[in-house]
């Protein structure tokens, strides 16, 4: 498996991230450098998230028991 792509799409304001099974096209408004900024955090968060997830994979796939907290070391997996 190839690691995190990063590449703009054709019409230069979206941007296309993909990892394994993860594939996003992502755009942003607002300022300009405050778009740049996003972009860039976006690129950066995306270059380990799969593999956090991966880390937590044996706990997201229990079953969720409605009384029973779940622990996750990663926000991104707390939020699923």
């Amino acid at each position: 498996m190839q690691g995190p792509q990063a590449n703009w799409l054709q019409d230069g304001k979206r941007l296309h991230l993909n990892h394994g099974p993860i594939d996003l096209i992502v755009e942003v408004f607002g300022a300009t450098d405050e778009c740049r900024q996003a972009y860039e955090q976006a690129i950066a968060r995306f270059q380990t998230i799969l593999m956090e997830l991966v880390e937590e994979l044996p706990e997201l796939r229990l079953p969720a028991f409605f009384l029973a907290p779940r622990t996750f070391a990663g926000p991104t997996a707390r939020r699923m």
